[in-house]
């Protein structure tokens, strides 16, 4: 039996053999630019790079080059085959290769390619324009694919592409879910921390591509090493006919209602990464609530130079003064075992923000072994702001529009009242803060093995004046004389707070090979925290007191001792962590896990009740990511998990008593809670497809048990743990294009499963369980016609939101059907008319029919003149039949409610902009 496995392994071994002979593998490394017509070379990233199997060409492998144009390609080569690599890009000639034989490893070196404007200037060729494009983890969305209306800026690009979102008053950019965390152009660090800037001053006509891709930082571009943090970038990439061009633009725009539009900009782009833009705007066109006096000004200067080869450095300063008023009314309902609880309100209020802020980077390749990298950020602000509101409690259901809450207060039943508060507040304060970062990056050995050090400080430092004048009727509960028990109060609270925080951080990557890397991390942080609240009773002083704002003399005599707060925190934590990374050009693995032991003290204070603490703690976090990618397909998967210790102050805190109905209590008793959650995405752009879906759950949740007082209408509450808090929420989108129509149809829906405790009797000491369930769904669909006079969209949505809570069994809904059109037409003469509609249905629990919807339609010309049409005169009428509404819902465990805000109607606007482009 030897003999005969003798004579398999040899026959094995010879097979194999004469398998390795006929088959080699070849690896082909080389580097992609492209030739300007100076000859000046540029970088091609993400250009198509193909092995191809002759006579056939059928296709061996393929890759991508990277973001510095490089590319590498592995392959079994077939002595028999003959074999080409073949470079490709939107734009440029093909360029083909022949690819010898005799070598394992051929280096190519530089590959110049041209653009085919240069080389076929009598050959017009056209195809199908990608939409977008996968490349590795990069999502790559080709403009010229969303047609936009003349003139139009780069936030109504982004409205248009699947996957990316804008929330113009929340400044919130998101692709799939994911906050967007910055804007690059050309790859380079530029519009830091600006992102609202770029988004409403850019206009689309200079931007060929936008990538969105998860940024890694300067030290995971080093090490190789990713982390399960997501740090999603938009990147620009500008035309290259701008490429080092002067572009210039003025306009300025006065309307009706006092609305107004100045702009100026100054900027200019290069690939290279010396970048500038000056950009400044005083308007109030984009505000939609009712006051007139609503104003944005903002001075705005981003810079970016490559001082050398290796050396970067990029920054901004930025001016900015608001001011913002409204009207609104609001409708509360919360939930309670024994009859809800219900709240009307308005509110009028006005407020001003001045802030300065800028940003500094420096990324540096000190050497080959060595780089650096160092951002520094600073701000100052100041606020002012002012309000007038009502809010009436009620143990029975009042007949009254969101709208107008109090219109018809009067026939409310009296036995139904619980209070009625009327209060006057005036906010001020100023605050400065400053971060300063730095990453050292020092590779050892021959390997890939790397030690990395950062050094980072926090220091905030701010002042709060508040001044309340407000008046409680209470009608449950009687004074001496048995009438309906009063409480006035004015008061002035000032709170000077500061906080500091720094970390020092070491780790120490290995490569295995290529594909296996091993990062262990260590580091240490320091937090520290300040407060001194002092509040003062100025009734004694209202004869002296000249207004609202405004501290009499003398005004410290009366400052309330048991309302004197004072708190001290300090927190040490060692941050220690092991993360593992696996990468091929199929799969990759991100897992890590850690643990903080943490030292955490505090010292507080409030009026004679004391609190001084110490606290030892662990908190463990653990994260695991699965990504594949393959012929266009990209897949995500990822878990997270973590544990959090409860706030100090939750634990231990003196009773805060300052406002008479919202009493705070703390709980020594909570427990740590620990979250979890999954991601996953799929992505297949040459089909159209994106999903994506994600869900999480948190155990000993903390939350504020409520304790209601029927005779006040106020809450005490006070926090403590709790299980079954979760959610859930899904969206995908498909897109097709057939010549010149495009269709788009998306969707998403969620549902949260939020718990709280309520107890409405002091005396029974037993909480209720409050169990909300709120459902959302919504879809969206859109056919464009894309013409070459112009564009027409079609686009049709819908929404619904269900909100149920388990004590009444409460159920409330929200439907919204919304079907528009958009349009943009070149006539001739030089006119362009653009005009959009969207009609919107609502029905659900309250809603009153016809009243509460709204046909929103606005309509543009503009006609250009002068030379190359650098004059533009425009008229904008927006909001033509005034029917602009501006409704609100929102559920969670323990209440529903519902708001309404004041929006300003139809107004026009006449603008007259001129530019000016000084091309390289």
């Amino acid at each position: 039996m030897r003999i005969v496995y003798l004579i398999i392994l040899v026959g094995l071994l010879w097979a194999s053999g004469l398998a390795e002979g006929r088959a080699q593998h070849q690896v082909v490394t080389g580097r992609l630019v492209l030739l300007d017509e100076q000859e000046a070379e540029e970088v091609l990233s993400y250009a198509n790079v193909t092995v191809l199997g002759l006579p056939d060409s059928s296709l061996v492998k393929g890759a991508s080059s990277d973001k510095n144009g490089m590319f590498t390609l592995a392959f079994r080569r077939n002595p028999k085959t003959e074999y080409v690599l073949k470079a490709s890009f939107t734009g440029c000639v093909p360029l083909v290769i022949g690819l010898k034989a005799d070598a394992d490893t051929l280096r190519l070196g530089t590959l110049r390619m041209r653009d085919d404007a240069l080389l076929l200037s009598e050959v017009v060729v056209t195809a199908p324009l990608k939409a977008v494009e996968q490349k590795g983890d990069t999502t790559v969305y080709n403009v010229d694919a969303y047609p936009t209306p003349e003139g139009s800026y780069l936030e109504a690009l982004v409205r248009r592409i699947p996957g990316l979102s804008y929330d113009p008053k929340t400044l919130e950019m998101k692709f799939n879910g994911y906050p967007i965390q910055e804007i690059t152009v050309n790859g380079k660090d530029f519009f830091k921390g600006n992102k609202d800037v770029v988004l409403e001053n850019l206009p689309v006509k200079f931007i060929s591509q936008l990538k969105v891709y998860d940024k890694p930082t300067e030290q995971e571009k080093k090490t190789g090493m990713k982390s399960n943090e997501k740090n999603y970038v938009l990147d620009l990439k500008t035309k290259r006919e701008f490429n080092g061009s002067l572009l210039t633009y003025a306009e300025a725009g006065y309307g009706t209602h006092k609305r107004r539009d100045l702009n100026g900009r100054v900027m200019r782009f290069k690939e290279s990464g010396d970048n500038f833009m000056v950009n400044a705007r005083s308007t109030n066109r984009n505000f939609t609530s009712a006051d007139e006096d609503n104003i944005l000004n903002s001075v705005n200067l981003s810079a970016s130079k490559k001082v050398k080869e290796g050396l970067d450095v990029s920054g901004n300063v930025n001016y900015s003064y608001t001011r913002n008023g409204s009207q609104s009314g609001t409708y509360n309902e919360q939930y309670l075992s024994n009859g809800n609880q219900y709240a009307l309100a308005e509110s009028d209020q006005s407020g001003k923000n001045r802030n300065v802020n800028g940003h500094l980077n420096v990324n540096w390749e000190i050497n080959k072994r060595t780089s650096l990298a160092f951002s520094a950020m600073g701000r100052y602000g100041d606020s002012r702001s002012r309000s007038e509101s009502r809010t009436a409690t009620f143990n029975a259901r009042p007949e009254a529009d969101t709208k107008n809450p109090f219109a018809h207060i009067g026939e409310v039943d009296k036995g139904t009242w619980i209070n009625d508060n009327r209060q006057q507040s005036l906010s001020q304060g100023d605050n400065v803060d400053y971060d300063l970062r730095l990453e050292l990056v020092q590779k050892i050995g021959e390997k890939d093995d790397f030690l990395s050090f950062d050094l980072s400080h926090g220091y905030r430092k701010g002042t709060q004046h508040g001044y309340t004048l407000s008046s409680i009727d209470y009608y449950q509960l009687q004074n001496a004389a048995g009438g309906d028990s009063l409480y006035y109060q004015n008061q002035y609270r000032r709170t000077p707070q500061s906080s500091m925080n720094d970390e020092a951080r070491i780790a120490y990557t290995h490569a295995f090979n290529k594909r296996n890397r091993l990062q262990l991390s260590y580091g240490v942080e320091r937090e520290y925290e300040k407060l001194d609240g002092a509040t003062f009773d100025l009734s004694p002083f209202e004869a002296e007191q000249p207004d609202l704002g405004v501290s009499p003399e003398g005004y410290e005599a009366g400052e309330i001792d048991s309302l004197r707060t004072r708190s001290h925190s300090r927190t040490l934590r060692h941050n220690v962590s092991l993360s593992y990374n696996y990468t091929s050009e199929t799969w990759g693995v991100v897992a890590s896990v850690g643990m903080n032991p943490q030292r955490r003290s505090i010292e507080q204070a409030t009026g004679e009740h004391r609190a001084d603490t110490v606290a030892r703690s662990i908190e463990w976090r653990s994260q695991l990511s699965l990504s594949y990618q393959k012929e266009g397909s990209y897949f995500v998967l990822s878990y997270s998990g973590n544990t959090s210790q409860p706030r100090l102050e939750d634990m231990v805190a003196p009773t805060d008593y300052s406002s008479p109905l919202y009493i705070r209590r703390s709980n020594p008793h909570l427990r740590p809670s620990y979250r979890h959650s999954v991601h996953t995405i799929f992505n297949n752009f040459q089909k159209g497809i994106s999903v994506s879906f994600s869900w999480n759950q948190t155990f000993n949740s903390v939350t504020r048990s409520t304790l209601y007082d029927k005779e006040t209408g106020g809450r005490e509450t006070m926090p403590v743990n709790i299980n079954g808090n979760w959610g859930i929420m899904g969206n995908g989108s498909y897109d097709k294009r057939v010549k010149q129509f495009h269709f788009t149809l998306s969707a998403s829906g969620g549902y949260d499963h939020n718990v709280s405790l309520i107890n409405e009797d002091a005396s029974r000491n037993v909480n209720s369980r409050s169990v909300t369930g709120a459902t959302s769904l919504s879809s969206n669909i859109r056919l464009a016609y894309l013409p070459a006079w112009g564009n027409i969209d079609l686009t049709g949505a819908w929404s619904f939101y269900q909100s149920e809570n388990s004590l009444q069994g409460r159920n409330t809904y929200t439907r919204n059907y919304t079907c528009g059109v958009e349009s943009s037409v070149n006539l001739p003469l030089h006119f362009t008319v653009s005009t959009d509609a969207d009609y919107t249905f609502r029905s659900g629990t309250g809603m009153s029919g016809a009243e509460d919807n709204e046909l929103l339609w606005n309509l543009k010309v503009s006609w250009t003149f002068l030379k190359e049409k650098r004059g533009e005169l425009s008229v904008y009428w927006a909001d033509i039949l005034s029917q602009r509404k501006s409704f609100t819902r929102y559920a969670s465990a323990t209440a529903f409610s519902e708001r309404y805000e004041e929006q300003l109607r139809g107004y026009v606007l006449f603008s007259f902009a001129y530019r000016f482009e000084q091309m390289k």
